[in-house]
């Protein structure tokens, strides 16, 4: 069930990015313009995110992640009637409001069960389900825009509505709290969030997630279309063959982590990302660009997985949602301006220019996260109880 909910984060971006192009067809925009679609629905996380690990710490995991879950797949079915620009930003806003806790609470309910190298490998499992939905959907999202028009994506987005009665029913019963005030509850938060392996993790993710969802997820298809003339079809299969290497890494994450440091995985996988975005940059063909796509996959795993399970390490169980909402707002941030950083690109330059400066931001991180290795690998000064 948790994997399922991890995996449905991948849902406002993975299902409706091979349709883009079609999208802004439909309305008469431009590809700077059409980015946007996809930043509104990670906007709401921006404060969203922090809200819902504060609740999901004082009312309870389940309580929390269902409402979000029906929120996001109404949402989705309203897009479907949308008429203009206007109606479907609105409603891509309101998506985003549930898909905030989407990530998030998922990681946390792992954080409750597991520590250690077995956290890392529970979270590389669940990562193994995000790489099939990012396998599955991008393909069924060109195949649908293909048969259906722009709109045919977001069908897939009520799934989330039969997952919320799922959620209701298999996730544990949330324990009856001793009620506190807000203000006390932030109080003892305070000191995991001041922590300075917080402050690092906290400046990586924001960078580490616009390189990320700006190069792979937004810029792609449109690259493809561009430089290639590749159809809805073909640009749903390629971005769906980062999956392929990611599950390789995601089925071995748990191995990985107990011969290696956080930050050498993380570096590794910074490395891979810098080989994809200028191998990408360079490629002449379809067939050539195939090789920097499969890199991707592999990096993507190794950078985000310690990560997360980092940020799911620093807080114990009573305020682990809000550490890792913190670390989520982290993320919003940078997936929230990856299509803003685009679209600034593209009025200057082509789709190339933009896989070029993200080759340049990731040599930038590799060097910080290097610098910073100490405070990616200490462990932090509390102590979580045994399970």
């Amino acid at each position: 069930m948790v994997w399922l909910i991890g995996a449905a984060g991948v849902l406002p971006n993975a299902a409706i990015a091979p349709a883009l192009p079609d999208i802004a067809d439909a309305f008469g925009i431009s590809d700077q313009t059409s980015v946007f679609i996809l930043m509104t629905a990670h906007a709401p996380g921006l404060f969203m995110a922090f809200v819902i690990g504060v609740a999901a710490d004082r009312f309870g995991r389940r309580r929390t992640i269902v409402p979000c879950l029906l929120l996001f797949g109404l949402g989705g079915l309203a897009i479907m009637a949308s008429t203009n620009l206007a109606m479907l930003l609105t409603f891509r806003f309101i998506q985003g409001l549930g898909t905030a806790g989407f990530l998030s609470l998922a990681i946390v309910i792992i954080g409750d069960n597991y520590e250690g190298a077995e956290r890392t490998r529970i979270i590389g499992q669940n990562a193994l389900s995000i790489t099939l939905s990012v396998a599955l959907l991008p393909a069924a999202g060109g195949l649908l825009t293909e048969l259906f028009g722009w709109r045919g994506p977001f069908a897939m987005h009520a799934a989330t509505i039969v997952l919320a009665f799922f959620a209701a029913t298999l996730l544990p019963p949330d324990e009856r709290r001793t009620p506190e005030t807000l203000r006390n509850q932030l109080r003892q938060a305070r000191p995991h969030l001041v922590q300075r392996e917080v402050g690092v993790l906290l400046l990586v993710a924001p960078f580490t997630f616009l390189v990320f969802f700006a190069m792979g997820t937004t810029t792609m298809p449109i690259h493809l279309e561009n430089e290639f003339s590749a159809s809805a079809g073909i640009r749903g299969l390629i971005q769906s063959l980062p999956a392929v290497s990611a599950g390789l890494v995601a089925l071995n994450m748990g191995r990985i982590a107990t011969r290696h440091s956080t930050s050498a995985i993380v570096r590794a996988g910074y490395v891979g990302v810098l080989v994809c975005l200028v191998g990408i940059a360079l490629s002449p063909s379809l067939a050539v660009i195939i090789a920097p796509v499969l890199v991707r996959g592999a990096a993507d795993q190794l950078v985000i997985v310690p990560l997360q399970s980092r940020a799911a390490s620093l807080a114990p169980e009573g305020h682990r949602a809000v550490m890792v909402a913190a670390y989520g707002t982290a993320v919003r941030i940078g997936q929230v301006s990856g299509p803003a950083a685009v679209a600034g690109l593209l009025a200057v330059g082509d789709t190339r220019l933009v896989f070029w400066a993200g080759a340049a931001l990731s040599a930038a991180m590799l060097v910080f996260i290097t610098l910073t290795r100490t405070y990616i690998d200490r462990d932090p000064w509390f102590k979580s109880p045994s399970r």
